[in-house]
């Protein structure tokens, strides 16, 4: 880092171990657990990029801070690079990618990659972290800093991936700075009623009430079971091996052996705020859902399911594991919110969530 020259009183380290970890975390919201430190260690040791994190202080306090990740065009996560999601939301129509497309000079990839990723390397809600000390000048200057790093680190660009619409004060800074925006896509999250799923269910129309209650009477007449099980002594390779199956349905590229290393750190760094809930029929593991938890949020990270099941027995385990079971867990837990994140709108619309807009916001060097 030394060979960057960052804003007066900007402060910057390469690991999230050497960072003021407390001061950190207690920047972060419920809705922020993938830019918590222990999640950010593992995007270190799994996502085999360098980052590097900025921080501001004031009277000796962290007022604010964004964390980085240096992608280039060997980076196999998709949904983490500018040249696919700006390619993918012009295919879409979403607003304004077709236009910050078009004025690209020549070939996407060559024109935006390598990219330093500002705001945490995850899907959604990419963010700088701030404090009620912190002001407007202080984001300005978080991301005047990391346009410096950018450009001495090699970056071609740099890009917040997924700025929600709510977050008005970053957006306002990234216009200031000359970043161009477009919409990259939306974010689902779902209510959870202190009741649980009876409330849930309440509150959906009559029509999707009787259908799924006939979904939850068909799987258990089946002899599907359902548990809610720590990672400590999970199955972990079963559930690569379901991930994989489930990235492939989806014409993503992706091996179990991609996944394994991410679960394993889960597993470790998590501890009690990580768990699974496991579908169960003739004695294998048919399905499964990762969550985390992060203050009064709990986040569906990851999930797979055994797609030849599912075909013979016709058995909505998806809706089951990940809406309707976790639905009574988490109100008996006290969650308030399940974050489910981008994708398939439609779906997850159709069962009570709601979604907003998230931009990018980038800006070629």
């Amino acid at each position: 880092m030394s060979t960057v020259r960052l804003p007066e009183g900007v402060r910057a380290v390469r690991q999230a171990r050497a960072l003021p970890r407390d001061e950190w975390d207690a920047l972060t919201r419920s809705s922020d657990l993938f830019l918590t430190t222990r999640w950010l260690d593992v995007v270190e040791d799994t996502a085999g990029v360098p980052m590097a994190y900025l921080w501001i202080e004031r009277a000796g306090k962290m007022v604010a801070g964004l964390a980085t990740a240096l992608a280039d065009a060997s980076a196999p996560w998709s949904l983490g690079r500018p040249d696919y999601v700006l390619e993918k939301s012009a295919e879409a129509g979403l607003p304004g990618a077709k236009e910050i497309l078009a004025d690209l000079p020549g070939e996407t990839t060559s024109a935006l990659m390598p990219t330093l990723l500002a705001g945490g390397r995850h899907l959604g809600n990419t963010r700088v972290l701030y404090g009620r000390e912190a002001s407007a000048d202080d984001l300005e200057t978080l991301v005047t800093a990391a346009q410096s790093l950018a450009r001495g680190v090699g970056a071609v660009s740099i890009a917040f991936l997924y700025v929600d619409e709510t977050d008005h004060e970053l957006r306002s800074v990234l216009t200031r700075c000359g970043y161009r925006s477009y919409v990259s896509g939306r974010y689902s999250s779902l209510h959870v009623p202190p009741d649980g799923f009876p409330g849930y269910l309440a509150a959906l129309p009559s029509k999707r009430r009787v259908s799924i209650k006939a979904e939850r009477r068909k799987l258990y007449d089946a002899g599907c079971r359902l548990s809610v099980e720590s990672l400590d002594g999970a199955d972990l390779p079963r559930f690569a091996e379901l991930e994989a199956e489930l990235m492939r349905k989806y014409g993503i590229a992706w091996r179990a052996d991609q996944s394994l290393p991410t679960l394993v750190q889960v597993r470790d760094r998590f501890g009690d705020d990580a768990f699974a809930i496991v579908a169960r029929a003739d004695g294998a593991i048919r399905g499964f859902g990762l969550i985390l938890r992060h203050n009064h949020y709990w986040y569906a990270r990851q999930s797979g399911f055994d797609y030849d099941y599912q075909r013979r027995s016709g058995l909505p385990l998806y809706f089951e594991i990940l809406y309707y079971r976790l639905l009574e867990e988490a109100a008996a837990a006290g969650v308030t919110t399940i974050c489910y994140g981008h994708g398939s709108e439609d779906t997850k619309r159709s069962r009570g969530c709601v979604a907003t807009d998230q931009f990018c916001y980038q800006l070629r060097l």
